[in-house]
């Protein structure tokens, strides 16, 4: 199976979100939020009690995501849907 990826770098706040959004519904490709993560990481982490200074812990966190993305925009972490407290608590 080939999967075709597009990759979309720039400084923060330029938009590079709204694009990717906006070319993924276009072609009809699925979006992968990788800034998200991130936060998915770091909340997951702290749902978790790992310190979050403790890089193998938070790499091991990291390995181990159970994590969904929707096509409508959803995030769900272990099942839970976490969209708003991923963009409010850690930022984004």
């Amino acid at each position: 199976m080939t999967v075709t990826v597009i990759t979309i770098d720039g400084p923060s706040g330029s938009g590079k979100g709204t694009l990717a959004r906006r070319l993924a519904d276009r072609l009809s490709y699925q979006l992968l939020d990788s800034g998200a993560l991130y936060r998915l990481t770091a909340l997951a982490a702290s749902k978790h009690g790992v310190d979050l200074s403790d890089a193998e812990a938070v790499a091991a966190v990291a390995r181990s995501l159970d994590v969904c993305f929707t096509r409508d925009g959803d995030v769900f972490l272990e099942g839970e849907p976490v969209g708003p407290e991923l963009r409010s608590r850690f930022g984004g």
